[in-house]
């Protein structure tokens, strides 16, 4: 049977303390069985600065831009047609901004890499019937989340989808799958069907959308402790070994035996290459 953790980064994976973090990487290299994909509203060039973090597990793939970006893992390519197929439609970044200019709300995010989507900021009291109409008209999606992101997408993308796609792809159930999110812009993930997490200190509004969802864990821990808790409760984890050799715990060696007293001198090793007998 496999198993398939999905999750986003920012509040999920990248949350909570680093030892909470340094205990999932642990926990996750025990059990290579467990595959890993990323799930994020970061582009690629994002996605590839927080895997310098040694504390980041690698993912097998990655769900990129909110859902736009379907990519290999090991060596970033596309993974088509399901990359392919979540962006048809999509205008182009050009004629998304140029038919929203008319919005001085919504300002658009300069310094955020973005591919196959256009991420705004935006205020709650902005997020008005007017401008999403506009947003449909181009025959785009919109997803807005944490009370200030506003993404607009091509119409059949989203971190959900994309996980139908590559589930599909890669001949995954359902009940392989275990998704973690923290924010309004994880729901699709949790309206796929699969074992779910829904991290501490989430998005009021996610927990709101997902009271009712039987599949929902909803550990008292954040971050990548809230993940490690959902995965033991699956049963995905095994304990720990009950003797683990401490992190601290010093090792000494040396390539050659030490001098021996002989009376007052000191002998030299008898080996005169300098190996050390076993």
């Amino acid at each position: 049977m496999s198993r398939i953790l999905v999750t986003d980064l920012d509040g999920t994976l990248l949350g909570g303390t680093l030892e909470d973090r340094r205990r999932l990487r642990d926990a996750l290299a025990r059990h290579p069985e467990v595959t890993i994909v990323f799930a994020t509203g970061r582009a690629l060039a994002s996605v590839r600065e927080v895997l310098h973090d040694p504390l980041v597990p690698p993912p097998r793939w990655i769900i990129a831009d909110v859902g736009a970006t379907v990519v290999d893992g090991a060596d970033f390519t596309p993974v088509d047609p399901a990359q392919e197929h979540l962006r048809t439609g999509w205008p182009g970044a050009d004629q998304v901004r140029a038919a929203l200019r008319r919005f001085p709300a919504l300002a658009y995010q300069h310094d955020l890499a973005q591919d196959g989507r256009c991420s705004y900021r935006l205020s709650p009291d902005r997020l008005t019937d007017e401008l999403t109409t506009a947003v449909e008209a181009l025959g785009c999606s919109w997803v807005y989340s944490a009370d200030r992101y506003f993404d607009v997408l091509p119409s059949a993308a989203s971190k959900g989808n994309a996980l139908r796609a590559l589930a599909g792809k890669l001949g995954w159930r359902t009940d392989e799958i275990l998704v973690a999110g923290d924010s309004l812009n994880d729901l699709s993930l949790f309206r796929t069907g699969a074992h779910a997490v829904v991290v501490a200190g989430a998005e009021p509004a996610l927990l709101t959308a997902l009271a009712e969802d039987p599949l929902v864990h909803r550990p008292d821990e954040a971050g990548a402790a809230g993940i490690h808790a959902a995965l033991r409760q699956l049963g995905w984890l095994a304990e720990s070994p009950a003797h683990p050799i401490r992190q601290h715990d010093p090792v000494v060696a040396h390539h050659r035996p030490p001098p021996h007293r002989n009376g007052a001198s000191r002998q030299p090793p008898s080996s005169p290459t300098g190996s050390c007998p076993t």
